[in-house]
């Protein structure tokens, strides 16, 4: 008789792993004392880490790094951020992605009088 092999041990020890890098490179992209290079390299490292293991970005990340380039967005450094009409527009300085989010005209159409 041929004995199974299971793989779920494996998994989850890889799944943990990735989600343990995953706050440790946060921490890393939230520290302002760390220096710039730091922080950017920390933020690619995130997204690809978050890709090659099918695991969402952390929610409080999610906005500040530019889908386009992956580098860390920080208002008024590397990205320009405007309200237009109830929505936040990010513009990524450096390789000029637009980032758009929150209702816009039709949202807001409702409650103009």
């Amino acid at each position: 008789m041929s004995r199974r092999r299971s793989r779920s041990g494996a998994k989850k020890q890889r799944r943990e792993s990735a989600l343990e890098a995953q706050t440790h490179l946060s921490s890393v992209i939230s520290d302002v004392s760390m220096p710039m290079i730091a922080r950017t390299n920390a933020a690619k490292h995130l997204v690809r880490t978050s890709t090659r293991n099918r695991l969402p970005l952390p929610v409080s990340h999610r906005h500040w790094i530019c889908r386009g380039c992956t580098s860390l967005l920080i208002p008024g450094t590397t990205a320009k951020v405007r309200i237009r009409e109830g929505q936040r527009i990010t513009t990524c300085l450096e390789c000029g992605t637009i980032k758009r989010l929150g209702g816009g005209p039709k949202y807001n159409r409702g409650w103009k009088n």
